[in-house]
């Protein structure tokens, strides 16, 4: 993943030295931002498998305490389970926060492409004489 993040990195620094006025430019803005929706699909996508996992993992821990310890009511080793299974609850956070991270930056870049499209559009009404 941080071979992806400086990926990243170098793909935002590179869009930023661009002229959105130059229509070539704005083409190469458009590329760069095509490979930068690609990479933060796939980290997106990596993101949602840690967090399916991480619910897994909270789930099958749960499911084992409550079915492994025959003391007390039922509420009673239902918290029990809880509890044990508070650190993958956290974990499980953390990789949800994470995918919603990647899935704003995913929506994000999107937008960023389509309002680069309607600047291309504009520059070619433009030319042939139009607003």
């Amino acid at each position: 993943m941080d071979k992806d993040a400086e990926k990243l990195k170098d793909l935002y620094a590179r869009a930023a030295g661009l002229d959105e006025s130059l229509p070539g430019d704005l083409l190469q803005k458009l590329k760069i931002y095509g490979d930068i929706l690609s990479l933060t699909g796939k980290l997106h996508a990596a993101a949602l498998s840690d967090w399916k996992m991480a619910e897994a993992i909270r789930k099958e821990t749960i499911s084992k305490c409550f079915t492994y310890n025959p003391n007390g009511t039922a509420k009673e080793r239902e918290m029990q389970a809880e509890f044990a299974a508070s650190e993958h609850r956290k974990a499980e956070a953390q990789a949800e926060a994470s995918c919603m991270r990647w899935r704003n930056a995913y929506n994000s870049t999107t937008e960023i492409i389509n309002i680069l499209k309607i600047q291309l559009r504009d520059m070619k009404d433009l030319d042939r004489g139009g607003i």
